[in-house]
């Protein structure tokens, strides 16, 4: 066999290319079986009598061996994904060997061309390679879901063009992107890149909108976007660079940690303002912290860490190569679904009470649980996820603002002891009232969700 293979998808009408060609005729069929983790495991039939089970281990290595009859169809019984059946049409072609797949059953209407030549130089010489371009989609060579394994386990093949879909992004103004959905039919890999996308240029609109205004409203979403997009590459870690990965998430919820006490001054402020009975050195004092942390935050907005962040997850969104080639719709039903299961048996462990680092995983389990949702609803299903949003904000809206005010108070309480006056500085004013509810709230909520079941 020739050293050099070049792979291509082709239209169904090479058929007729066919018909003029001297051909060597062969007929297979093979699917997969559960095996080890680290393995693969499957079986092939060569048309009409020969059997083969192949094994291939953690590093590649292939191991063959005949099986009988009866083994097959014993192993035939507990297939996973689909059957690939095929027809192989070879042809010689001077130094070239051209074999076209035929693909058949629940792959029918899938043709696939592959040429082995012994050299670039013949491919790119090759008059019969010439002849049928005008019958070739596109070259495959390293698209890995026209492999036979990504053929039977994952879903059928989905043609799309990924770089017109984030042209479509560009295309919007910012401002729209919050009501961007992503479509439907995508592999896994490519919705959430295309998520992460239109997080990235959000990111960087309420970044230069913070810039030029320094706007509560802007920060807000801003840290909105930073935790949205931290929780976007926890969630599907497994699709990027293991590096980039790890440290793109750090510096996100870095950052969304150094804007939050800005975030709660901005709302100490209003409060002065709204507020009977709040001295004004308490509102200077607050107006003096503001100024500052405007000036901490327009220096990390403007640091280099920054903006690498953004040019490095930009590109690693737009890195199109890939192994998984599993539905988008069906990833994300799976992983709602886990997350659903994992959040039941938090709240069957507050059953016998509840301390505060039990409230802080529930709060952060329900946060990272509602991202996904909101990225995916119209993938979901509306109003399937809507009820379970409304169930859940049952406890998320209490535990929110319970951990709003005690937030409040930690920094309420550090601005007086920082401050000159701490002796007459009063804060009382400003503090929650009602955390004593919110706990009753909390406690309320629990016992109705433990008795909840949650489906998707």
């Amino acid at each position: 066999m020739n050293d050099i293979q070049r792979k291509f998808l082709v239209s169904p009408d090479i058929k007729r290319w066919l018909k003029e060609k001297t051909v060597t005729l062969e007929q297979t069929e093979q699917f997969y079986v559960h095996s080890d983790r680290d393995t693969l495991h499957y079986y092939t039939k060569h048309f009409p009598d020969t059997y083969t089970e192949v094994t291939i281990d953690s590093e590649g290595q292939e191991e063959k061996r005949a099986v009988t009859q009866e083994q097959y169809k014993l192993a035939r019984r507990q297939y996973i994904g689909r059957k690939v059946v095929k027809k192989s049409y070879s042809i010689d072609i001077g130094q070239e060997t051209f074999v076209i797949y035929k693909y058949l059953k629940k792959l029918k209407g899938l043709y696939i061309l592959v040429v082995y030549t012994k050299s670039d130089r013949l491919t790119e010489e090759s008059e019969a390679l010439q002849a049928l371009q005008p019958l070739m989609l596109k070259e495959i060579d390293k698209d890995e879901k026209y492999s036979d394994k990504s053929l039977a386990l994952c879903v059928e093949v989905m043609e799309y063009n990924v770089n017109k879909l984030f042209d479509k992004i560009d295309a919007f103004e910012a401002p729209n992107l919050f009501f961007w959905q992503v479509p439907t039919r995508l592999y896994v890999r490519d919705g959430v890149s295309l998520v992460l996308y239109r997080n990235l240029r959000l990111l960087h609109h309420y970044k230069t909108n913070y810039q030029q205004k320094q706007f509560s409203a802007s920060l807000h979403r801003l840290r909105v976007i930073l935790r949205r997009s931290a929780t976007l590459l926890e969630t599907f870690s497994d699709f990027f660079d293991p590096n980039i990965q790890s440290v793109c998430t750090n510096l996100l919820l870095r950052y969304h940690e150094q804007t939050k006490l800005l975030r709660y001054l901005y709302f100490l402020e209003e409060l002065c303002e709204t507020k009977e009975g709040v001295h004004p050195s308490l509102h200077k004092e607050i107006k003096s912290l503001i100024f500052k942390e405007h000036r901490n935050i327009s220096q990390m907005l403007y640091s280099q860490p920054f903006k690498q962040l953004v040019q490095i997850l930009t590109r690693e969104v737009q890195e199109q190569e890939h192994s998984r080639c599993a539905s988008l719709e069906d990833e994300v039903v799976k992983l709602v679904k886990q997350h659903l299961s994992g959040l039941e048996t938090l709240l069957a462990g507050t059953k016998d009470g509840h301390d505060e680092d039990m409230l802080e995983e529930l709060y952060v389990s329900i946060d990272s649980l509602q991202t996904l949702i909101e990225d995916f609803f119209h993938i979901l299903g509306e109003k399937k996820t809507q009820i379970i949003v409304d169930e859940l904000n049952i406890l998320l809206k209490p535990l929110r603002e319970y951990r709003n005010c005690k937030e409040r108070e930690q920094i309420l309480n550090a601005i007086k002891d920082q401050s000159d006056e701490t002796n007459t500085l009063d804060i009382e004013p400003l503090l929650c009232t009602h955390k004593q509810e919110l706990e009753e709230k909390i406690t309320h909520a629990l016992k109705l969700l433990r008795a909840s079941k949650f489906y998707i």
